[in-house]
């Protein structure tokens, strides 16, 4: 494993020869706004978050040994577009298994609601299996996700991608206990969640949906974005032209 010092990210995880890891995990608090985001004006009231998530500054990294064949690298900084502190911690252990654990810490003005809290990352194309054990077999949400059953699904990473008239946030499964992004020969990650977590894998980025009026002017990509989250806000629907995701579906209320 190798880490980025400048940009707090695990930058290489490599096993038997093979890269696992595109570009490792990063903040991540944006999504392509779907269309009932437009009618309630998430894309301007939460801008900051998006803008946060590309704009992470790294103030120090340090690595601490806490026993044979455990490493801690803690990486601190800021979020100046939200005027906040985020904190990334890795504890690597010896078999191969890191445990990641990211903070924030919001600064004293009042913050609008995050679309997510949670991180991204990119892994090579070749992992576009997707077996998981959650909600399915479709897509799900915190506030519609009744009709998706616990279980153990499997697919593949294109077939993840519901295609929306006009592309949008899409794709997210919910309270998945663990998944897995495997090759033809069975290798690849796992990410296991303290707590259930929201995950989606895609092979088209959030710009790429967020900028695209039709599927057919996005290219997918020779990756596929990976996103692990604590929460994401919910979608709302009692109508399209105001009416926000009812407050206990909100991944933070104005912390």
């Amino acid at each position: 494993m190798r880490f980025d010092r400048a940009a707090g990210t695990l930058s290489s995880f490599e096993s038997n020869g093979t890269e696992l890891l595109r570009t490792g995990p990063r903040p991540f608090f944006w999504r392509a706004p779907t269309d009932n985001d437009k009618g309630n004006g998430m894309p301007e009231r939460t801008a900051p978050w998006k803008a946060a998530s590309s704009n992470w500054q790294v103030d120090d990294v340090v690595a601490t040994r806490l026993a044979e064949g455990a490493v801690e690298v803690r990486a601190t900084g800021s979020l100046p577009d939200v005027e906040s502190a985020y904190e990334i911690v890795y504890t690597v252990r010896g078999d191969g298994e890191v445990e990641i654990a990211g903070s924030l810490e919001p600064g004293g003005g009042e913050l609008p609601e995050l679309p997510r809290f949670g991180m991204q990352m990119t892994v090579p194309d070749a992992f576009d299996t997707v077996t998981g054990y959650g909600r399915g077999p479709h897509e799900s949400y915190q506030d519609r996700k009744a009709g998706a059953a616990i279980g153990l699904y499997k697919s593949s990473v294109d077939d993840l991608y519901f295609d929306y008239s006009e592309p949008q946030e899409t794709g997210n499964r919910t309270d998945v206990r663990w998944v897995t992004l495997t090759n033809q020969d069975g290798f690849g990650l796992q990410a296991i969640g303290i707590e259930p977590l929201s995950v989606s894998a895609l092979l088209y980025t959030t710009e790429q949906i967020e900028d695209a009026k039709h599927r057919y002017e996005m290219t997918p990509q020779e990756f596929v974005t990976l996103n692990l989250d604590h929460k994401q806000t919910g979608v709302g629907g009692d109508d399209s032209w105001g009416a926000r995701p009812h407050p206990q579906y909100l991944s933070l209320i104005h912390i």
